[in-house]
Protein backbone atom coordinates (compact mmCIF):
# COMPACT_ATOMS: atom_id res chain seq x y z
CA UNK A 1 0.00 0.00 0.00
CA UNK A 2 1.84 3.16 -0.89
CA UNK A 3 1.85 6.64 1.08
CA UNK A 4 -1.30 8.19 -0.16
CA UNK A 5 -3.17 5.09 -0.13
CA UNK A 6 -2.53 4.90 3.27
CA UNK A 7 -3.37 7.77 4.52
CA UNK A 8 -6.32 7.80 2.42
CA UNK A 9 -7.38 4.36 4.50
CA UNK A 10 -6.35 5.88 7.66
CA UNK A 11 -8.48 9.49 7.38
CA UNK A 12 -11.25 7.60 6.61
CA UNK A 13 -11.33 4.62 9.12
CA UNK A 14 -10.57 7.07 11.99
CA UNK A 15 -13.43 9.29 10.91
CA UNK A 16 -15.86 6.65 10.84
CA UNK A 17 -14.48 5.37 14.20
CA UNK A 18 -15.65 8.89 15.39
CA UNK A 19 -18.54 8.63 13.95
CA UNK A 20 -17.71 11.86 11.80
CA UNK A 21 -19.14 12.98 8.47
CA UNK A 22 -16.50 13.98 6.11
CA UNK A 23 -18.34 17.52 6.54
CA UNK A 24 -18.25 17.38 10.52
CA UNK A 25 -14.29 15.99 10.17
CA UNK A 26 -13.41 19.41 8.04
CA UNK A 27 -15.34 21.53 10.41
CA UNK A 28 -13.77 20.55 13.56
CA UNK A 29 -10.21 20.59 11.68
CA UNK A 30 -10.39 24.02 10.38
CA UNK A 31 -10.11 22.61 6.76
CA UNK A 32 -12.35 22.46 4.10
CA UNK A 33 -14.72 19.49 2.98
CA UNK A 34 -13.10 19.34 -0.37
CA UNK A 35 -9.73 18.69 1.09
CA UNK A 36 -10.97 16.07 3.58
CA UNK A 37 -12.96 14.28 0.03
CA UNK A 38 -9.40 14.39 -1.61
CA UNK A 39 -7.42 12.93 1.54
CA UNK A 40 -9.79 10.26 1.53
CA UNK A 41 -9.77 9.72 -2.59
CA UNK A 42 -6.12 9.59 -2.25
CA UNK A 43 -5.35 12.40 -3.74
CA UNK A 44 -1.31 12.60 -4.18
CA UNK A 45 -0.67 16.28 -4.29
CA UNK A 46 -2.29 17.63 -0.64
CA UNK A 47 -0.73 20.93 2.04
CA UNK A 48 0.54 19.34 4.62
CA UNK A 49 -0.58 21.77 7.16
CA UNK A 50 -3.90 20.71 6.36
CA UNK A 51 -3.12 17.18 6.65
CA UNK A 52 -0.98 17.66 9.90
CA UNK A 53 -4.56 19.50 11.34
CA UNK A 54 -6.45 16.01 10.47
CA UNK A 55 -4.36 13.61 12.00
CA UNK A 56 -3.86 15.76 14.97
CA UNK A 57 -7.56 15.29 15.51
CA UNK A 58 -7.13 11.69 15.67
CA UNK A 59 -4.27 11.83 18.00
CA UNK A 60 -1.51 11.60 15.26
CA UNK A 61 1.11 13.20 14.02
CA UNK A 62 3.01 13.50 10.55
CA UNK A 63 6.98 12.02 10.78
CA UNK A 64 8.92 10.00 8.74
CA UNK A 65 9.40 6.74 9.21
CA UNK A 66 11.95 3.94 8.34
CA UNK A 67 10.99 1.50 5.00
CA UNK A 68 13.04 -1.16 7.10
CA UNK A 69 14.41 -2.24 10.64
CA UNK A 70 18.19 -0.69 11.43
CA UNK A 71 19.94 -3.44 12.30
CA UNK A 72 21.66 -2.31 14.80
CA UNK A 73 18.97 -0.91 16.90
CA UNK A 74 17.70 -5.07 16.29
CA UNK A 75 21.00 -5.67 18.04
CA UNK A 76 20.71 -3.04 20.63
CA UNK A 77 17.05 -3.37 21.47
CA UNK A 78 16.19 -7.33 20.80
CA UNK A 79 19.35 -9.61 20.96
CA UNK A 80 19.44 -12.42 23.71
CA UNK A 81 15.59 -11.32 24.07
CA UNK A 82 12.28 -13.09 23.66
CA UNK A 83 11.02 -11.96 20.02
CA UNK A 84 8.02 -12.29 17.67
CA UNK A 85 9.74 -11.69 14.17
CA UNK A 86 7.14 -10.74 11.47
CA UNK A 87 8.38 -11.81 8.20
CA UNK A 88 7.50 -9.99 5.10
CA UNK A 89 5.96 -13.25 3.32
CA UNK A 90 3.31 -13.08 6.51
CA UNK A 91 5.09 -15.64 8.82
CA UNK A 92 5.99 -15.22 12.14
CA UNK A 93 8.56 -16.58 14.14
CA UNK A 94 8.58 -16.70 17.88
CA UNK A 95 12.05 -17.40 19.92
CA UNK A 96 15.42 -16.01 21.22
CA UNK A 97 17.81 -13.84 18.89
CA UNK A 98 20.92 -15.57 19.85
CA UNK A 99 23.43 -13.89 17.26
CA UNK A 100 24.16 -11.52 14.46
CA UNK A 101 25.46 -12.96 10.97
CA UNK A 102 27.64 -10.45 9.35
CA UNK A 103 29.07 -9.86 5.98
CA UNK A 104 33.15 -8.75 4.90
CA UNK A 105 32.62 -5.81 5.55
CA UNK A 106 30.83 -6.24 9.31
CA UNK A 107 27.30 -5.07 7.96
CA UNK A 108 24.79 -7.22 9.53
CA UNK A 109 23.00 -9.25 7.08
CA UNK A 110 20.85 -11.98 9.20
CA UNK A 111 19.91 -13.86 12.35
CA UNK A 112 20.16 -16.77 14.31
CA UNK A 113 17.21 -17.33 15.81
CA UNK A 114 16.18 -20.19 18.34
CA UNK A 115 12.38 -20.57 18.10
CA UNK A 116 10.79 -21.24 21.22
CA UNK A 117 10.31 -25.52 20.65
CA UNK A 118 14.18 -25.56 20.59
CA UNK A 119 15.25 -23.55 23.32
CA UNK A 120 15.61 -25.76 26.34
CA UNK A 121 17.75 -27.87 24.18
CA UNK A 122 19.52 -25.16 22.83
CA UNK A 123 20.24 -23.91 26.38
CA UNK A 124 21.84 -27.43 26.86
CA UNK A 125 24.10 -27.30 23.93
CA UNK A 126 24.65 -24.54 21.59
CA UNK A 127 23.72 -26.54 18.16
CA UNK A 128 23.34 -24.96 15.13
CA UNK A 129 20.58 -27.55 13.57
CA UNK A 130 18.16 -25.96 16.46
CA UNK A 131 18.65 -22.04 14.99
CA UNK A 132 16.60 -20.54 11.41
CA UNK A 133 18.52 -17.86 9.99
CA UNK A 134 16.32 -15.27 8.83
CA UNK A 135 17.39 -12.60 6.34
CA UNK A 136 17.88 -8.64 7.54
CA UNK A 137 16.03 -7.56 4.66
CA UNK A 138 12.82 -10.30 4.92
CA UNK A 139 12.13 -8.50 8.79
CA UNK A 140 8.89 -6.70 8.34
CA UNK A 141 8.81 -5.96 12.23
CA UNK A 142 9.55 -7.00 15.35
CA UNK A 143 8.61 -7.29 19.34
CA UNK A 144 9.17 -8.23 22.57
CA UNK A 145 7.63 -10.63 24.21
CA UNK A 146 6.17 -10.55 27.68
CA UNK A 147 5.64 -13.26 30.06
CA UNK A 148 2.37 -14.38 29.10
CA UNK A 149 3.38 -14.15 25.48
CA UNK A 150 6.05 -16.56 26.08
CA UNK A 151 4.22 -19.05 28.23
CA UNK A 152 1.43 -19.42 25.17
CA UNK A 153 4.04 -19.31 22.24
CA UNK A 154 5.47 -22.61 24.60
CA UNK A 155 2.29 -24.25 25.33
CA UNK A 156 0.74 -23.89 21.61
CA UNK A 157 3.36 -25.78 19.88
Amino acid sequence: MDTTSSLAAFVKYNREKLRLTQEMLAEKTGVGIHFIRDIEQGKSSLRLDKVEKVVALFGYRMAPVADSIDPYQLWFSYKDKPVEIALKDRRKISGFLVKEIRNERGSIIAWKIVPFPNILEWTNKEDDSLVEIIQQRDIDNIELLKHEQIRKSLTSR
